[in-house]
């Protein structure tokens, strides 16, 4: 194990130990968390008090087993994405329509979707974790007022061109800093 988190009441358990006892019990908690191998203690209480770390330490390799398989599913989804979408500017009867284009190698497909969120995002620099709340401000705006929108991104990034003082995605949106 990398990491190991110890619960302050089993520190406070560490601390009633005598100096020698406490000793051991560390020496003992890094062997299992390193190699996993148990300590054979002669004593009955570091005995008892040792299963309380180890059900700890075994509680954080199964959820460190969990996150790391997670973590490689998310992986490899990400990277074997057949489709992706590219927003393009295609002829149209509408000059100021967008349409989506997915793309891969074997297909090519039009849909009749007009700017989806996916079209500021491209070129916003902030999104943060508030998408379902950007994607709900988003619905509600006319065609013409997400081109404006997105139109006023880099305008704002010239304005305010230290990300620390820039808006996520969401704040942006509700802002409606074109409109101004």
């Amino acid at each position: 194990m990398k990491n190991l988190t110890i619960p302050i009441d089993h520190l406070v358990m560490l601390a009633e130990l005598d100096d020698k006892e406490a000793g051991q019990m560390a020496k003992a908690i890094a062997q299992y968390a390193n190699e996993g191998t148990a300590p054979a203690f002669s004593n009955g209480a570091l005995k008892a008090i040792f299963s309380l770390f180890r059900s700890n330490i075994e509680a954080q390799r199964e959820s460190s087993a969990k996150r790391s398989e997670i973590n490689t599913t998310n992986a490899m989804s990400k990277k074997s994405s057949a489709k992706k979408k590219v927003v393009k500017k295609l002829p149209s009867a509408d000059s100021e329509s967008q349409q989506i284009v997915n793309e891969d190698a074997s297909t090519s497909e039009v849909t009749d979707e007009l700017l989806p969120l996916d079209a500021i995002e491209a070129v916003y620099p902030k999104l943060g974790t508030y998408r379902e709340e950007s994607l709900s401000i988003w619905e509600t705006f006319s065609e013409e007022k997400k081109q404006k929108a997105i139109g006023f991104v880099q305008t704002y990034i010239s304005q305010t061109p230290n990300a620390i003082d820039q808006m996520y995605l969401n704040r942006y949106l509700k802002a409606e800093l074109w409109e101004k």
